[in-house]
This record gives structure tokens, C-alpha cells and sequence, in this order.
């Protein structure tokens, strides 16, 4: 994708072109980027496209668990995925099969059974057998999923069922004293305007807690001004 905007922005692009034409493309993950992949596999005229997502189809309407004025999470298609592609729900993928050479021939997959109630809940119910698709071009679209665990079980900092970072909303201070976290490592994986607000509000904080005191703008003070 750095490399289509390049070209898109008339910039020289110094590396090796890497180019969808005439491959079959899978493109795992579901979210905005992965339709992105799809749109630039499109234009690129790739031989085909099948994009994964591990979960279920979304409901046509929204669940007791998204209730207004929540963003709307339901079933849609986008621009991208109108102009072709094969969509996989409740798939997993399993292995990378490469040929001779190195290169990636296929995709092993595992499609899942789920029961789905109206808040959401999932129930695993079975699993299909193991199978290929063609792949000769892996695009990883899955996004941020939690801060790396190595590390907070070396610092001993506590996580939530997610893997988020648990910190203190006031201050942002995590179970281990002089360790402070903020952004998508402590909210989970949201939109770069939060983490550009916890990023101020968090380092306010730490000049407050290592000076006594900060001059800091807070979040607070810039709404003010702005009302």
C-alpha cells in the first residue's frame, strides 16, 4: 500500500514493485485497509481475490450489544468489495504453503460454525476440514490487536482479558509504579484522535508526578478555549 500511494503521488518508488497482475491475491483482514488492498488488487488486475475474516458475518441489523448512538456494526459492503473479491467469514487461517522456490503457492484455511445471540455472544459450534486456496500474494491487513505481552510480563504490569495495558483513567498510571501507558495500548486498537489526546493527557501526568507540578495544557483547559 506505501508503495501504491507513492505512484498514486508521483513519487519514485526505489524498492521492488510489488504488483497484484495476474495473481491470485488473499487478503486477510476485514477492516478499511483491507478494502484498500482489495481496490489497488483490482486496478492492478489481479486473477483473483478472496478476502478472510475470522469473524462471524455481521448481523443486517444492529445487536442489543451496539445499541445507538454506538458507530453501527453491521453487514456492508464497500466500494472495493463491490468491485470484486470473495468474501470468507469465520475463517481462520492456518499455513503459508510455499513452493520450490520460497514463494507463496496457497492458503490453508479452517472455516468455523458459530451461534450468534442478539448481544453478540458467540458460540463455537464445529469446524470444517483443513483447505487450500490459491495464493500467490499475502496481503496482512489485520490491524492492531494488543501491545506485545513479552514485555509487560518482564515489567509485570497488569492486562486485561484483552491484552490491554490496565491503567488508572486519572492518571494513567499502570499496576507498576513509574510506568504509565496511554493510546490504542490501554483503550485497544480506536481512531489515532484518542491516542493523540490519552498521548497528551499521559504525558501531562508524568511531568505532574516527576515535577510536582505541570504547565501542560490540559484536555480540559484546550476544550475551554475552543468553546
Amino acid at each position: 500500500m506505501k508503495q501504491q500511494n507513492k505512484e498514486v503521488s508521483g513519487i519514485d518508488i526505489d524498492q521492488e514493485r510489488i504488483l497484484a497482475t495476474d495473481k491470485h491475491v488473499v487478503v486477510i483482514g476485514d477492516g478499511d485497509t483491507g478494502s484498500d488492498c482489495i481496490g489497488t488488487s483490482n486496478r492492478h488486475r489481479a486473477k483473483s481475490i478472496t478476502q478472510i475474516a475470522r469473524k462471524p458475518t455481521p448481523a443486517k441489523e444492529r445487536l442489543k450489544n451496539n445499541p445507538w448512538p454506538m458507530d453501527k456494526v453491521t453487514f456492508g459492503t464497500s466500494s472495493s468489495q463491490e468491485e470484486g473479491c470473495e468474501r470468507l467469514w469465520a475463517t481462520e487461517t492456518q499455513e503459508f504453503i510455499h513452493d520450490e522456490n520460497g514463494h507463496i503457492k496457497a492458503v490453508k484455511i479452517k472455516e468455523v460454525q458459530y451461534e450468534v445471540d442478539e448481544f453478540g455472544r458467540r458460540t463455537r459450534l464445529g469446524e470444517s476440514e483443513v483447505r487450500e486456496i490459491p495464493a500467490d500474494l499475502v496481503l496482512l491487513a489485520i490491524g492492531y490487536k494488543h501491545t506485545e505481552q513479552r514485555l509487560l510480563e518482564q515489567l509485570g504490569v497488569r492486562v486485561d482479558e484483552k491484552g490491554n495495558i490496565l491503567a488508572n483513567d486519572k492518571d494513567y498510571q499502570t499496576s507498576v509504579e513509574n510506568i504509565f501507558t496511554a493510546g490504542d495500548c490501554r483503550k485497544g486498537q480506536s481512531l489515532v484522535v484518542w491516542a493523540i489526546s490519552e498521548g497528551r493527557e499521559c504525558a501531562r501526568k508524568v511531568d505532574e508526578y516527576l515535577m510536582g507540578y505541570s504547565e501542560l495544557e490540559s484536555k480540559d483547559f484546550l476544550a475551554a478555549q475552543n468553546a
